[in-house]
């Protein structure tokens, strides 16, 4: 061999390393325009000059020997007729332009890694660390050749060019170029065959439509297309400029596999790029939710004489689909095929000018998080008969995600690059979703008439962690309803007080005794188990009196609050078919009243004439325990039916979980028609602590709720976020040093508060919970910790609990991934009450748990972490 360098070596300009020492001295031969796709890539080098982001190039693997000197001959006579390797890029002019120069004399570098343990791995190193160093586009060559020997029988070529001056089209051409004219120096015969075009002649045309009204015309039909696009079809949870370098995760399709999608693009009568944009649009559907998906489609935008110029022309064109769970992979394919036919006269209008048309040119964002680059060049040629497999390393900066599929044969594997941002994403997550990828072809493949939404995306053992082992709550409940546990509070303490109320206050004698009262009067009325009993009373004793009396009698109480407008009063009424109300003297004669409906006045004397013991009254776990009607905020209020199963199950986890004592103190003070007061009410009754329940107005304003706080002692209280923000912002928060744990639900937390809050209380633990009205009460908590990074999640499932999160085929989508929150498992209402067609349409059968169980369809939208 003629030479041997160092593997340290360093191609760029003045390093000694054979290529041109001054290469800014070599002469003019032509000043030219840059290409708008240019001064894209320029203006972005420009922005960030120490970044390698727009540095490409590929090596291509050669099998057989190689003359050193020819090959170095054939790269010179390449470089001497090739315009685009002889440019640089100077300003003096006051604007960017390409200086075409004569070509100086240089010689090959040539790396001998046959001795290394791996020969490949070795030049891959070498290579990607002379792709991750910056070019000055003004002073040094925008391309480099080495040559590396792996054995005497297999060399690696490597060729790296500076994006402004080469796209993948124009890679392609070189290698096709460089071994035609090896092999024709092999046999000595002339080189002068099918060289490429002048770079100005590549130019004319973009030169042409820059001044022509098409460019208008162009840029008026991207903004109809894009009209009302989607944000962002994005698989990651933030966005970031590209960075310098990426991740990258291969994969080779299965030879059966890539010769299926073959086989189906010909019986489509369309090509194989059709059936993976088709994919790709798929799993943008199944990884986003988003049934209107947008990415980007690398083209070539050549055509004509063009076609055989090495240089940088290519676009990016936007490609916007609609995808629904029961298309099928051939569906949208065709709908690929269609739109792409409509786009392509289109495809010259530059992604830089429709990014700047949306403003994102500012702050260097792309319009979309992934982009399909689809590479279809055949090295079918060879050197002098020894065949070449090319190996790409890079292809340019990754805003997001870049899909890249090679077809460099029709009878080999097609090979699937997953390049990623990693200031954005992680490789283990890259890995993930390239599996996922080829699990969606595969499955389309053996399956061509199956939906999208019904193919397989998840592995197995993350298929299993999903839905099993997160969801790993199975949890023994020790038997006992609610009035049992009450009782047997009640008959342990008698003396201790319960409840307090402004002056007044019962013991847990008193209570049981009055509510057992209560419950006889109910059971004599012909109140039992699946009864539904109407509770109307303000704030007081009497209403904690109301709520056990009814769930002793073997009732379920309806809360309806008398502040609630008349006409919503007498929808729920009406709604429940309501036969019995509980209330008081004062409120019955502004309350609706059905006919036929009986009403318990709380303070008349047949209920004071009862007996004070506990009726005998079997509840089962089955049973109705109280139905309250949701906020009506997706559609008409209806009324969640929750059974004594559930909220047994609910509160045991709560007390195992956050463990009251017979010193804490509770302050109830949710309004008793939001289901958050389920547990403010019952947890600390069944638990032995004492319940402080404020005044009606009290429970909304922060001053009065600080003295209650104060003045009993209260440990334990309950805020949603809004109502939390107002109650620190009152001077007198900090004062209540007494409370030890504060529960947040019924809106989400934001991290400021959260750390706002143990910045102001920090004695004080919170939790944040979340639930549907058609659960009983809370199904996930998190325990916050202050200073944590991250959102605040709602955290995992409770005891005897399931949480999915599927997409629109009830398919569980991976972590990280957002889509529609199911509930199921104990705590599960039974449905909307006397609402059998909501029920069905929201309660739906779980295909992930015990045969016959139902799941909530919640309408959030989560994500696991």
């Amino acid at each position: 061999m003629n030479k041997y360098v160092n593997p340290g070596t360093d191609l760029r300009a003045g390093s000694g390393n054979g290529l041109p020492l001054n290469w800014a001295e070599a002469r003019t031969t032509d000043v030219l325009p840059m290409s708008a796709a240019q001064l894209g890539i320029w203006f972005a080098q420009r922005l960030d000059p120490l970044s390698a982001a727009y540095n490409i190039g590929e090596y291509l693997e050669i099998d057989g020997p190689i003359d050193p000197i020819l090959f170095e001959r054939a790269l010179q006579l390449l470089v001497s007729e090739t315009e685009t390797l002889r440019v640089r890029i100077t300003e003096e002019t006051g604007e960017p332009h390409q200086i075409v120069t004569s070509a100086p004399a240089w010689s090959l570098p040539i790396i001998d890694v046959s001795r290394e343990i791996d020969p490949r791995r070795a030049a891959e190193t070498w290579m990607k660390s002379d792709l991750g160093q910056p070019i000055d586009l003004s002073r040094e060559p925008l391309f480099a050749f080495a040559l590396f020997k792996a054995s005497p029988d297999r060399f690696f070529w490597y060729a790296r060019y500076h994006h402004v001056i080469m796209d993948a089209c124009g890679m392609w051409l070189v290698a096709r170029r460089v071994a035609q004219l090896y092999s024709l120096l092999g046999v000595n015969q002339s080189t002068n065959l099918d060289s490429p075009g002048s770079l100005r002649a590549l130019l004319e045309g973009d030169v042409a439509y820059r001044r022509s009204e098409r460019l208008k015309q162009d840029q008026k039909y991207w903004r109809q297309y894009l009209a009302g696009r989607p944000t962002f079809s994005k698989l990651a949870a933030c966005t970031s400029p590209a960075s310098n370098g990426f991740l990258r995760q291969t994969a080779y399709l299965p030879l059966p596999i890539s010769n299926r999608l073959r086989s189906l693009a010909k019986g489509m009568g369309t090509n194989l790029s059709r059936i993976l944009a088709g994919a790709t649009a798929a799993l943008l559907h199944r990884l986003t939710g988003e049934s209107d998906v947008l990415f980007g489609l690398p083209m070539a935008t050549r055509d004509g004489a063009t076609r055989c110029i090495p240089g940088m022309v290519s676009n990016v064109m936007p490609l916007r689909l609609s995808v629904h769970p029961d298309n099928t992979l051939c569906g949208i394919a065709d709908q690929v095929a269609s739109k792409i036919r409509q786009n392509l006269p289109h495809q010259q209008y530059q992604i830089a000018d429709l990014r700047r048309d949306y403003g994102a040119i500012s702050d260097r964002e792309s319009l979309f998080d992934l982009n399909l680059n689809i590479l279809r060049f055949k090295y079918d040629f060879s050197f002098a008969g020894n065949p070449v497999t090319g190996h790409n390393l890079s292809l340019g900066p990754v805003s997001g995600l870049s899909i890249v599929a090679y077809e460099q044969s029709t009878d080999a594997p097609i090979r699937i690059d997953f390049d990623a941002n990693p200031a954005v994403y992680v490789e283990s997550t890259v890995a993930e979703h390239l599996q996922r990828f080829l699990r969606l072809l595969a499955g389309a493949v053996a399956h061509a008439d199956c939906p999208l939404g019904r193919l397989e995306l998840l592995g197995g053992e993350e298929r299993e962690s999903i839905l099993a082992g997160w969801n790993a709550t199975g949890r023994e409940v020790l038997p006992g309803s609610l009035p049992c546990l009450f009782a047997a509070q009640a008959a342990r303490r008698p003396d201790a007080t319960a409840v307090v109320f402004e002056r007044g206050r019962l013991s847990y004698g008193e209570l049981d005794r009055r509510s057992n009262q209560l419950a006889h009067h109910l059971r004599g009325l012909g109140v039992g188990p699946e009864t539904v009993v109407g509770l109307c009373l303000e704030r007081s004793l009497e209403l904690i009196v109301g709520l056990l009396g009814i769930l002793k009698a073997g009732g379920a109480y309806l809360p309806l609050d008398p502040n609630y407008p008349s006409e919503r009063l007498r929808d729920m009424v009406e709604s429940a078919g309501l036969e019995f109300l509980v209330t008081h003297k004062a409120l019955g004669s502004t309350l609706p009243i059905r006919a036929g409906m009986q009403c318990v006045l709380l303070n008349e004397e047949a209920v004071a004439a009862q007996p004070g013991t506990r009726p005998s009254v079997t509840i089962e776990s089955e049973q109705l325990a109280y139905t309250i009607f949701t906020s009506g905020s997706t559609g008409k209020p209806k009324g969640a039916a929750n059974t004594h199963g559930g909220l047994a199950n609910r509160l045991r986890w709560m007390q195992e979980t956050y463990h009251l004592t017979e010193q804490d103190v509770v302050l109830q003070k949710t309004p008793f028609s939001f289901d958050v007061s389920v547990w403010e009410f019952f947890w600390p009754l069944i638990t032995g602590a004492q319940l402080v329940v404020p005044a009606p107005g009290a429970h909304r304003d922060p001053a009065q709720l600080s003295v209650l706080i104060r003045m009993h002692g209260v440990t334990t209280l309950h805020f949603v976020p809004s109502m939390l923000q107002g109650f620190l912002t009152h001077g007198e928060s900090r004062s209540c040093s007494s409370v030890r744990r504060l529960l947040s639900s019924g809106e989400a937390l934001s991290r400021e508060l959260r750390d706002q809050t143990s910045e102001l209380l920090p004695q004080v633990q919170v939790e944040n919970l979340y639930g549907p009205t058609e659960a009983a009460i809370d199904v996930t908590y998190w325990s916050c910790r202050c200073g944590e990074s991250d959102e605040v999640p709602i955290g995992r499932p409770i005891w005897n609990t399931r949480v999915y999160v599927l997409d629109g085929g009830l398919q569980p989508v991976p972590a990280g991934v957002a889509g529609e929150l199911y509930i199921a498992g104990a705590g599960l209402a039974r449905g909307y009450l006397h609402r059998a067609g909501l029920t069905a349409e929201r309660f739906v059968a779980d295909p992930f748990g015990p045969a016959g169980s139902r799941m909530y369809r919640s309408g959030d939208l989560a994500r696991w972490r």
